[in-house]
């Protein structure tokens, strides 16, 4: 397997090198022809990411023009949008348009210590039958909105044909029993007696400032309709800052008396029912945050000497009344956003002339907000025009760069907090559980991982849903007799599946990435129609990508054609391509033709050496559940041991800490308020290393400069300059004289564990 991440032979490298001096030998040419366009005196300004550069000649020929305009489809690339979305149709960036009114995110899901509610009666769920009426007070500040739905996490009883009565603020509707109403929608029918999250449309205008009162009741003589509840001492579980508002109450005899303490059907717990309303209408404010820029060079890693940089900008916005738009910019002379080389941000004036010295790059934001929510500002593009002094000291020697690979900073827009990979409890999880050993003798970081992964599969585990602390997750290790080695199950389970719930042996698999020095992730799958799945995602510093594994059943999915192990995005847009329709809970896919749309997929399964099928074990099936998925921003829950969701996985996903992933093809979920459709918000670029080349005043010296992301903790770059010898270099900086020719450099980050990040790799000719 490892032979199909190779990058290619000598041949290879040799043809590359011939074509970069083929292109220098182009570029030259370029330069001629560019020579008689500004001896013209033409200065074209290019629309949409385009540039026009300009000499002078006649008055300075080393003066330079730069005019740079960027649609909202530019700006949106790898910049942060917080509480914003890109419009791809209107080209527009704009605040997103939903928003969640809830009281019981935190606290959704099975408390602990009590029974699930699939045989009988529990505490913390709500029967309805004749003569119970339970209400939900849920507050909203301005109660514009062009539509709404009320949402809430319930179920039917199996068989079910009694409707559900509802009010809003004194108007009845009724949400109709599933098999009469929606008989498409399996996932009410053949799941019944199991949790699912519910949505009916809602009198908009009814809706009003301050307290809005919702009932549900049946007219059943016995239970048919069930309303779970976030029990109240679980919220200190699921946020730090929330607690149950006591909002929630609850009447035993047709409305003539209520509590708000005694509910549930014994009538012994307090907490919040999940009910919750999903409002279209815009967020009242909301963040855009470019990336670096360069506005002289772009994203060129060599940097030419200037002088006298000067700038106007001008952002365009659109804004309707009662809105507002505020841009703002800093400037810095290093690429490394935010070190002591970068001013404050401070308002933009349109059209003001800033100069800048040496300060060679910018980045600005823009903050738009609304206090009428049914209007929103807009970013439709952003201009700017440049001017300076180019100062090279290294003209007519064809100085050129070519980027092998170069690493990615980026920024997303929902942080996501990983661990100090340092921390003594994983030093603890790695020795009690001989990591080394398992790992001893293996050729590759990829088989490290596998043999991770394997063991995970294979580790006892204790069946702790409501800890994230990898300690607690597996069993203390029994040393086995004879090998000194802790003992595991298996080595295989028949039909392939181990035999726990998926969550605790994928929790057991990150707990080991990270010990041994991999950034690792939990991720939730789930399709309507159909349950859900718990897995994981780490990233592979050999691959420079986020790869997808499972330890429920020991495998991963890779593309047949090229061997590549999959993140789980690429296989959900393999599925999403496939879909002829857009997914809705009226209709959900998999119950009518899952297992035909998961045949076309161009998807691949590891087998590995288990005697038992993964493709009749489950894996075929998991494609199926991947319409839908999020992730827990964070995983550092040795150091941040709270805030986590209650018990995941045993109920509908609730928790309002998730980051849901959503398309045109998998819309939104109308239970969450986080939503992203950007890739670049979910799979950040880990352990990267981002070479700058600069130009100093010495003819054939370029300064060196270097970004990292390494999370975790990073240690130090390895550098190999010319193919010679990796060398550590513990600065972020330092000057490199170049040779005539062809020069090489490669650069990578380490983290303390010793984890060597992707290669990035430039060559750079220079012919004095």
């Amino acid at each position: 397997m490892n032979n199909l991440f190779t990058h290619g032979n000598s041949k290879h490298v040799t043809m590359r090198k011939v074509v970069f001096l083929f292109l220098i030998v182009m570029c030259f040419t370029v330069i001629s022809v560019s020579a008689q366009i500004v001896s013209n005196g033409q200065s074209n300004f290019k629309r949409l990411s385009g540039a026009t550069v300009v000499a002078d000649q006649k008055n300075n020929p080393d003066f330079r023009v730069k005019e740079i305009e960027l649609d909202a489809a530019s700006i949106e690339s790898q910049a942060q949008l917080i509480k914003l979305q890109f419009d791809n149709n209107k080209k527009i960036i704009r605040l997103q348009d939903t928003e969640l009114i809830e009281d019981d995110a935190p606290a959704a899901g099975l408390p602990e210590g009590y029974k699930t509610y699939t045989k009988g009666p529990v505490e913390w769920v709500e029967d309805l039958k004749k003569g119970i009426i339970i209400k939900k007070i849920l507050e909203i500040e301005n109660p514009a909105a062009t539509s709404a739905r009320l949402v809430f996490k319930g179920m039917e009883v199996k068989g079910n044909r009694e409707p559900l009565h509802l009010s809003l603020n004194g108007e009845k509707f009724i949400r109709p029993a599933s098999i009469i109403a929606y008989p498409q929608a399996r996932q009410y029918i053949d799941m019944a007696g199991l949790d699912r999250w519910f949505y009916v449309d809602v009198p908009v205008e009814k809706l009003r400032k301050g307290k809005n009162e919702i009932l549900m009741w049946t007219e059943s003589d016995s239970t048919s309709w069930r309303i779970l509840i976030a029990h109240i001492n679980e919220f200190k579980r699921g946020s730090l800052t929330r607690t149950s508002p006591n909002r929630s109450l609850k009447s035993s005899d047709g409305g003539k008396s209520w509590t708000d303490t005694r509910l549930g059907a014994m009538d012994l717990i307090d907490g919040e029912y999940s009910i919750r309303l999903s409002i279209d209408r815009f967020l009242s404010s909301g963040e855009y945050v470019s990336p670096l820029i360069d506005p002289v060079n772009g994203d060129n890693p060599l940097k030419r000497s200037s002088a006298n940089l000067k700038m106007t900008l001008w952002p365009d916005f659109e804004e309707p009344s009662q809105t507002l738009a505020k841009a703002f910019i800093r400037f810095g002379s290093s690429p490394v956003i935010g070190d002591q080389s970068w001013t404050a941000w401070q308002p933009l004036e349109r059209g003001r002339e800033y100069s800048l010295a040496d300060k060679h790059y910018m980045q600005w934001k823009a903050e738009l907000s609304t206090s009428d929510p049914l209007k929103t500002p807009l970013i439709r593009r952003f201009r700017f025009t440049a001017t300076w002094e180019d100062q090279s000291l290294n003209k007519g020697t064809g100085l050129q760069a070519q980027v092998i690979n170069n690493g990615k900073i980026v920024e997303p827009s929902y942080p996501f907090s990983y661990e100090n990979l340092n921390h003594l409890d994983l030093k603890k999880y790695r020795e009690d559980h001989q990591l080394d050993k398992i790992v001893k003798g293996a050729d590759s970081e990829f088989e490290v991982m596998m043999r991770l992964l394997n063991w995970a599969y294979r580790v006892p585990l204790t069946s702790d849903a409501y800890s994230w602390n990898w300690n607690n997750v597996t069993v203390s290790p029994v040393i086995a007799e004879g090998t000194g080695m802790p003992q595991l199950n298996g080595p295989f389970f028949k039909g392939r599946r181990m035999i726990e719930m998926c969550l605790y042996p994928n929790q057991a698999l990150i707990g080991a990435l990270l010990s041994m020095g991999y950034q690792a992730r939990h991720i939730n799958i789930h399709s309507e129609g159909e349950s859900g799945h718990e897995v994981t995602e780490v990233w592979s510093n050999q691959l420079n990508k986020w790869i997808y594994m499972d330890s429920t059943r020991d495998y991963y999915y890779f593309n047949p054609e090229t061997g590549i192990p999959f993140n789980l995005l690429e296989i959900h847009n393999l599925l999403a391509e496939q879909m002829p329709r857009v997914e809705t809970w009226k209709r959900p896919f998999a119950p009518e033709m899952g297992e035909e749309l998961v045949s076309k997929l161009k998807v691949a399964q590891r087998q590995g050496n288990n005697p038992f099928s993964i493709q009749k074990g489950g894996g075929t099936h998991i494609l199926e559940i991947m319409g839908h998925f999020r992730i827990i921003p964070r995983n550092d829950f040795l150091s941040n041991p709270l805030p986590v969701p209650v018990h995941t996985g045993d109920t509908m996903w609730g928790w309002d800490g998730f980051l849901n992933w959503y398309d045109d093809v998998f819309p939104k979920r109308d239970e969450y308020q986080r939503y992203t459709n950007r890739a670049s918000d979910f799979y950040q670029p880990l352990n990267q290393a981002k070479v700058y080349l600069n130009e100093t005043r010495k003819p054939g010296v370029l300064k060196v400069e270097v970004d990292t992301f390494t999370p975790g903790g990073f240690d130090s770059f390895l550098v190999a300059v010319n193919n010679g010898e990796w060398l550590r270099r513990d600065q972020r900086s330092w000057d490199w004289g170049l040779q005539s020719g062809l020069n090489s450099i490669k650069v990578r980050a380490k983290n303390t564990r010793g984890i060597l990040g992707p290669i990035s790799e430039l060559q750079v000719a220079y012919n004095p």
